[in-house]
């Protein structure tokens, strides 16, 4: 089982958004986008422990910000009628779907598509029903009214909109949560039921070496332990009965024994009848009492879990937990769970997150076989590049922002099963590094075809912009050739956001054609601008924009260095005329690569007066 679809309303970051989940899936996108509270959303269904309890109530600050603001400027707007204001809601809903027998008496209540295939639940907070809505807005109007009336207050039109809006109360006071089973909201999800559907989430602020020590009940180590039946541990009791003889032997234990009988002598009346002989006795510990005395340690030479260090203590964490959830003959086993890991990659080097996410899918395979589990599923969300190229990419979606709303999408939805389409796949599989998957974290894309481009663009976005392309969000990728439409294709088929191709002519070449071409294919996209060269080639545009001028200089400045004796006689020969396009770039020719980054050199030394050639601007403009 698992849950294929989650929808979420009025949640946090969070208006109105649905998105497809799989048995494994792999949550990427840039920070403040959605991955934890997509999370959380989960576990306010799914969650047993305490905090997920407190955290079903709800606070102001849970309501997505829009949603709250609209509904006060509605209770400002006069001309609205009181029963024509709608208070917000939140509301969470999932699909469960292939089940297997066992897991069926579970759900089998919350059926929600005639075919009995689709079972649902869904976590609302809303207002409860003794709630006089009308009443409260009312009553919210006429504190209005007498504000303004009152004189020792301010001006009521003259505060911004923002102290406007303060002084209305969004009465969260009034609301409480259900969670319903089914499509609609007429049966009540019983506790019995949910309690088998388990939400396991490793945050990204975890503490890992406090959780690895089973010193407390609520430590994850403790957890584990004492999900065991505690006839299992009655042998460990056993060791410990010989511990009386001991006590009452001990020559210590009797001394103090003694000093306390003789005070005890000392300030008991002699009426007492009761002897003033104490006695020391060894009470037998709980199970659990055991339990917390135990700790992880690791290693041939093994040293106490806070001397590791931290990303050590992060592995043994997750394999803690993993191993917890596959044991499914543990006391209290689930049916089915839910894990959800926030940035596995913390405190990893980069061949551990390789290596981590080389290995992930196994977590829920059937062991010795290619099927996945029925009772686990696994969400990870990561800002990770390498765990981003090792998990297959059917199984990665990247959340981002389009017109203020959060969207979603599968990096390889919208690939045809043709053969064109499959050979896509393969390219994005072969090419999507940990370099290029950069484009997934970032709100504007560029992509270029070169080392040379990939070199002098991000220096022409600061010189055009005032800032850094990583201030701006924006990822600049060279494809290494002519596969600009193997990620194009990714943006065309829903990952919808900005991006700028910056492309050789190649005139008089056998490919002459190929841009005009991909700039016609993707001319009805409105997230694509291709920009073209005017001349054949990048640098031979670079050439004419500055063949005079302060740009001149800088040029010259340049072939002097990356062809010392060719370069400086085209100086020589030059005297103060223009370059001439054809004759320097015959020198660069050969080496576009040192070119550009001496170019590079020359720039960030000064740029004043060096021009970028036209397409180039207009495609920054562009994102």
């Amino acid at each position: 089982m698992y849950i294929s679809r989650l929808s979420i309303k009025n949640y946090r970051i969070f208006k109105d958004f649905t998105i497809k989940l799989k048995p494994l899936t792999l949550i990427i996108g840039e920070n403040n986008v959605g991955k934890s509270n997509l999370l959380d959303c989960i576990g306010l269904i799914f969650g047993q422990e305490v905090s997920y309890f407190k955290r079903r109530v709800l606070e102001v600050a849970d309501f997505n910000y829009d949603v709250v603001t609209t509904f006060k400027k509605e209770i400002l707007d006069f001309n609205i009628p009181p029963d024509k204001i709608l208070f917000p809601e939140i509301t969470i809903s999932v699909d469960l779907t292939e089940w297997d027998d066992d897991q069926e008496t579970v759900i089998a209540d919350w059926y929600s598509t005639p075919d009995f295939r689709i079972a649902t639940l869904t976590y609302v907070f809303a207002p409860h029903a003794k709630f006089e809505r009308i009443n409260e807005i009312v009553q919210q109007r006429e504190f209005i009214e007498n504000y303004k009336k009152d004189p020792t207050t301010q001006d009521f039109d003259s505060l911004p909109e923002s102290a406007q809006l303060d002084l209305i109360n969004f009465p969260v006071s009034k609301y409480h949560y259900n969670i319903y089973g089914g499509s609609g909201t007429n049966t009540i999800a019983g506790g019995y039921h949910l309690n088998q559907l388990r939400f396991e989430l490793l945050d990204a602020l975890r503490d890992a070496c406090s959780e690895l020590v089973a010193s407390h009940n609520n430590k994850l180590l403790f957890r584990i332990l004492n999900a065991k039946d505690e006839a299992e541990y009655q042998d460990l009791k056993s060791q410990l009965v010989g511990l009386q003889k001991a006590v009452d032997e001990n020559k210590s234990l009797q001394d103090i024994k003694e000093g306390i009988s003789k005070q005890l002598d000392k300030i008991s009346l002699v009426t007492d009848e009761t002897s003033n002989l104490v006695n020391l006795i060894f009470t037998l510990p709980d199970v659990s009492d055991l339990l917390k005395k135990i700790s992880l340690i690791y290693g041939d030479n093994p040293v106490k879990i806070e001397r590791n260090g931290t990303g050590r203590n992060n592995l043994l964490f997750i394999s803690l937990v993993l191993s917890y959830i596959e044991d499914v003959t543990r006391a209290q086993s689930a049916y089915f769970r839910i894990v959800g890991i926030e940035e596995p990659e913390s405190h990893l080097h980069p061949n551990l997150q390789d290596h981590l996410a080389h290995n992930i899918e196994t977590l829920i395979k059937v062991e010795g076989k290619q099927d996945l589990r029925k009772d686990i599923q696994l969400l990870i969300t990561s800002h990770s590049t390498h765990i981003t190229t090792k998990v297959n990419f059917e199984n990665t979606v990247v959340l981002y922002k389009k017109d203020g709303h959060v969207q979603s999408h599968y990096i390889l939805d919208g690939f045809s099963a043709t053969a064109k389409g499959q050979r896509q796949v393969k390219y994005l599989n072969k090419y999507l590094d940990a370099v290029n998957t950069n484009l997934f974290y970032s709100s504007k894309i560029i992509l270029v075809e070169g080392i040379s481009e990939k070199l002098l663009i991000p220096k022409f976005f600061e010189m055009l912009t005032g800032h850094s392309v990583e201030r701006s969000g924006c990822a600049v990728i060279n494809v290494n050739g002519l596969a600009f439409s193997y990620f194009l294709e990714i943006i065309r088929n829903g990952y919808f956001q900005k991006c700028l191709v910056l492309t050789d002519r190649d005139s008089d070449t056998k490919t002459e054609d190929r841009a005009d071409n991909l700039a016609a294919n993707y001319a009805g996209s409105a997230e694509i601008h291709v920009g073209i060269t005017i001349d054949t080639t990048f640098e031979k545009d670079l050439i004419a924009a500055n063949a005079k001028g302060l740009g001149r200089a800088i040029l010259l400045q340049v072939i002097a260095e990356v062809r010392p004796n060719s370069g400086k006689a085209l100086v020589g020969a030059l005297g103060t005329n223009d370059i001439v396009v054809a004759d320097y770039f015959s020198l660069i020719e050969e080496y576009k690569s040192e070119f550009a980054y001496c170019l590079l050199l020359q720039l960030e030394s000064g740029s004043t007066g060096f021009s970028i050639p036209t397409y180039i601007v207009t495609g920054l403009n562009s994102l």
